[in-house]
This record gives structure tokens, sequence and C-alpha cells, in this order.
């Protein structure tokens, strides 16, 4: 899903495709508990209906009364123990309602649903002033509320609520039809999933939405996702952690712009969880989570949620825009946003030196030439930030550079390879402890993208004086991140969560005011290992602002170091970055991805 187009549905073709399914289908059998009975339902906040009363006249049949109007609808539902998921539309409309119930202490939390966003474009991250909107007709908007099934009894003291009781979770689903996924919950206001059953293509990639997640009880909490900037659809599930089962629905549309409305089942199994690093006495029950976010879910304006929509903030550019924008170049300026004062330390230890790093001869895209030599780049180093390369024969080049030493002896730097026609940017990891290099080769412009980054890595050799490099051990790929998650410190102002949740890919989440999680992406990625002391950490955030971030990560000092590369609108920067590391936890999922791919 991650790099699946959407399309641009009208109204008129969203109303019409939903209006055409108008119950919820199911694989697990439809639910009869509420065959005969009746809800009066009192719902609380801003945008609540004053009446919403129910009579179910059978197991698909039911009435309701919205605000003095009543209509007929076909519903479904399904349970989970004494709580109850069901589900209607407004006869007509693409509005639908979808109430959470516990059968014991009669309190509910309804979902209130309707299609069509719109949204503003331009005035990207650093605060710029919007130039237009857009609709997004086929996204799924929705509007909570909390309350209680009113028999008479008096107003409950307590009502479901918003909590932080799951947040770090990570969970493995199994569902009745076979599919397989793993979601993890780093936010409060975010989750992410990676698809199991589709490990080729976009499967297995990190995806995010914006979620919901509230607690009944300590066993039952309910939990939702929106498929923001995806396809538009929702899921809401009800968790059942004494049993580790789950029951929920879905509704939007697909990749193929059917509609699915559907209920399921699934098993789950608890994979991790996470240091969560609000205070001990904080429960995110108090208000609305979105309070200091920018929005609040029950506030001024109905269907309120996050939403980080970067295709929209920074509208994608041509290849023309890319190559006219990247002659504006800042090279070691500063200023991004993950550069602070917890960089590591800019290293002097090439100053003097001259050597090569060999690539290992096939053809690769970080390699400048294919052929029976292998690819070999050579360094006259000046100074702490100039040096000389050139390509053998070839005529020495002069760059601005910036290197560091993550780990020791294992020198890290990157600089431009000027007058590159894809104003290309080389990052060299070499070990003159060992022997080994690794060269990461970027570009502007990748397999999707005109104008987002590329990035390829390439190993082999470093030839320096007598430095004898081993003759078939390389640096490699490596899972050995995998599933584990840190919380990162760029600087006093700039803080995040990382959680390694596949092979290729990982998400970041921003801290709100209070320390929890909130605002969360996600992107492929890939690991490699260059000594137990040293990994290679290199993203591309795709389908975003299309910069890449490459680091070098020494889990031994809990500090990273390395550089960021990209071209925007305001033009092409190569920055440096870093960050103290935090050991919040680990999910065990490896052994759900060597059950679908070959590592």
């Amino acid at each position: 899903m991650f790099f699946t187009t959407f399309s641009l549905l009208s109204e008129q073709e969203v109303n019409a495709k939903v209006i055409a399914q108008p119950r919820a289908q199911s694989g697990v059998g439809y639910c009869k508990r509420l065959a005969g009975k009746s809800l009066k339902l009192k719902l609380a906040g801003e945008f609540a209906p004053s009446q919403l009363d129910y009579t179910f006249k059978d197991e698909a049949a039911l009435t309701v009364i919205e605000n003095g109007k009543s209509y007929d609808a076909p519903y479904a539902a399904v349970s989970l123990g004494r709580v109850t998921l069901f589900t209607h539309l407004i006869p007509g409309t693409s509005r639908g309602w979808h109430i959470v119930y516990d059968t014991e202490t009669e309190l509910v939390t309804a979902f209130e649903t309707w299609f069509g966003v719109e949204v503003p474009v331009g005035g990207d991250l650093f605060g710029g002033t919007p130039t237009g909107t857009r609709q997004i007709y086929r996204e799924v908007q929705r509007q909570w509320y909390f309350g209680y099934n009113d028999k008479g009894q008096a107003a409950p003291e307590k009502t479901h609520t918003f909590t932080n009781r799951i947040e770090g979770r990570g969970l493995y689903w199994k569902f009745d039809s076979g599919y397989e996924k793993l979601t993890f919950f780093p936010s409060v206001i975010c989750s992410t999933t990676v698809d199991l059953s589709d490990p080729e293509g976009a499967g297995g990639i990190t995806m995010t939405t914006p979620s919901d997640y509230i607690k009944i009880d300590d066993e039952y909490y309910i939990y939702t996702s929106w498929e923001v900037e995806f396809s538009g659809a929702s899921s809401i599930e009800i968790l059942n952690f004494f049993d580790m089962k789950a029951a929920g629905l879905r509704f939007g549309l697909d990749e193929k712009d059917t509609i699915d409305y559907c209920l399921h089942k699934a098993d789950i199994e608890i994979t991790g969880d996470a240091a969560h690093l609000e205070p001990i006495g904080s429960y995110g029950n108090k208000g609305d989570p979105l309070a200091g976010m920018g929005g609040a879910g029950g506030g001024a304006k109905k269907g309120a949620r996050y939403a980080y929509r970067p295709m929209d903030m920074d509208p994608p550019m041509t290849r023309e825009e890319a190559m006219e924008h990247a002659k504006n170049q800042h090279i070691f300026e500063g200023g991004g946003l993950m550069t602070g004062g917890n960089n590591l330390e800019t290293s002097e230890y090439l100053i003097g030196k001259k050597f090569k790093v060999k690539l290992d001869g096939e053809y690769h895209t970080a390699a400048p030439w294919s052929g029976t030599k292998s690819p070999i780049y050579e360094y006259d180093v000046i100074s702490v930030d100039k040096l000389k390369w050139r390509l053998p024969g070839g005529t020495w080049q002069e760059e601005t550079y910036k290197a560091f030493e993550p780990a020791k002896d294992i020198i890290l730097f990157s600089h431009m390879l000027t007058g590159d026609p894809d104003y290309a940017n080389l990052t060299q990891a070499v070990d003159f402890s060992n022997g080994l290099a690794t060269t990461v080769k970027a570009q502007v412009g990748n397999w999707h993208s005109p104008w987002e980054i590329g990035a390829h890595a390439k190993f082999g050799v470093l030839e320096y004086g007598d430095l004898v490099a081993p003759f078939a051990r390389r640096h490699h790929f490596s899972t050995d991140l995998v599933g584990k998650t840190y919380a990162w410190a760029y600087s006093d102002n700039m803080s995040s969560i990382h959680v390694y949740s596949s092979p290729e890919s990982y998400s970041w989440t921003i801290f709100n005011g209070e320390n929890g999680g909130g605002a969360t992406w996600s992107s492929p990625c890939f690991y490699i290992k260059l000594r137990d002391d040293a990994y290679i950490f290199q993203w591309v955030e795709e389908n975003c602002n299309g910069s890449q971030g490459l680091v070098v990560f020494n889990p031994k000092i809990l500090h990273d170091g390395g550089f960021f590369f990209g071209v925007g609108h305001r033009g092409l920067s190569l920055n440096v970055t870093g960050a103290f590391a935090r050991s919040i936890g680990k999910f065990d999922i490896m052994k759900y991805f060597d059950k679908k791919i070959n590592l």
C-alpha cells in the first residue's frame, strides 16, 4: 500500500459506491445479540446528536431515530465477549454510525463517519502559508463520542476514555481470513502497520496512520486507524488482552476503488512493549490527545484529528523543477530540522591521508562505471573540511566534506560529486582497523520519483598503506536492529522515537507536549553492519519530503552521527545530524519475517 496510487474519485463516485453496499459483509458470521433490543444513547460532545435511539428488529435490520428523524436500515454486528460493535449507514447517504457497546456497563463509544475532506496545499514544514486547497473525497472522516445507554439510571460517573495505557505496544495479528500483519503503537495519536501477507512490492513497508486509543477497562480497549495519505479507509478494532483476541470493522475504498465494508475477527500476540516517556502518573485520560497537536477531536472543528500530509505540504516536483532548485546549494550550512547540539565531533582523522576505496567489481549504481576493473575512488585529504578525489586515471576534483568517527577507526565522511548531472552525493564508511569499506551513492531521483533522493550501497575494501583487507569478508546488510526501538535527542528542542519495524522500513515519532508519542511517519530504509559497534542506518523519506538520512549508530556509546541530503523548494542541502540514544524496548518480530521472505 505504501507505493499504491489511489484514484481521485469524485464525491458522486464515492457516494454511489458506498450506497450500493449498505450492510457490512462478514467472514465470521453475524452477531444476533442485539436482535429484539432497544438502545437510547446519550452521547457527550459539542457535535453529539441530541437523540440517537435504536430498535433492532432482528439480526439484520434496525430503526434509528437521529435528532427526531427515523430511518430503517440494515446493520451488522460482531461481538467479543461482553462488548459488541454494530455498524450501519444512514439510508441513501455515505454517512454512518459504528457503535462499540459494553453490554454489562451500558457504556458506549460511538463513531460517526462520513467521506471527504478539504486539505491545504503548500506551506512546507517550515511554516509557510498554504497556496491553496484540494478535496479528497475518498477519505473517511470521523467524530467520536463517549456516552451510555439510558435505561433510566443515573448518568455514570465514568465513561470510556482516551488512554496511553497501550502506548508503546506491538501486536501480531492473524485474521480469520488468513491475513497477517504487525502493528506498533509508538504514539497516542498514530499507529504503524507492516503487511506480512504481501512481502513483495509495497508489502513489508511500514505504513503510518492517525489512530484513536480508547480504554474500556483493563481487559478491553478500542483501537482505530484512518488511512490518511493512502486509501482513506478506516478500521475500528476491539482488543481483548485477557483472551488475546480482536474483533472489528474495516470500512472504506480499496486500491481497486471497491467498497470494503466488512466485519472480522483475529488472534493477536504481543510482540513487545516499548517504554513510553510521559510522567509515570500520566495515563492519557485527561482531555483530548490532540491537545497541543494543533487540533481537538471533539473541539473546534467536527472530525478534527492529527493528519500529516507531506505530499500536500511539499507538493511533488517535476524533474525540471528539481534540477532548477538544486542549483541553489547549501552544503554543510546547517539549519536542517534534525541538526542540533548533539552531533558527533568533527573528526580530523583523515587529514593528510591518501587512500582508495575499491568496490567489488560487478556493475552497480553506486559505482561510476561498469567494466572488467573494480570501481575505485581515490582520495587525498587536504584539511578538516577539504579533500580531493578522482576516478583512476582521472582528474583530481576538490570538494568540501565532513567526517565523523562514530566508532574506533571507523570514519564516516560525505561530499558532493560536483558536476554530476544528477547532483550525486557520496558517503563513505571506511574502517582503518580491518580494511573494509561501504559506499552509499545518492542522487536526485529514484525509481518512482523524479525529485526524491535515490540511494544505493556498495561494499568493498579500503586500500591504505600496508593495511591488508580481508579477501572475502565484507560489510553486509543486517537485521540486527530490526525490532529495536530508541528515543533520540538531537537537541534540547528536537527529539523522536525510532521503531525499526521491518527489515526494510522504520517509523519515527515526534514527542508531544507531555513527552508522549505524537506525530509519526515512516519510510523505507536499510541497515548495514560494519562491526558490532557500528551500523549504517539509511532511509529516504519517500512519499514525503524525499530527503535521505544516513548515519552510523554505535549501540555501545548510544550515539549516532551522519548526514541529511535532499532537494526541496528552498534548494539542495547537505547537512550533518546526530543524536544521543536511549534504548526503550524491543519487539520480537524477526520470526514473522523469516516465515515470509528469504533474508
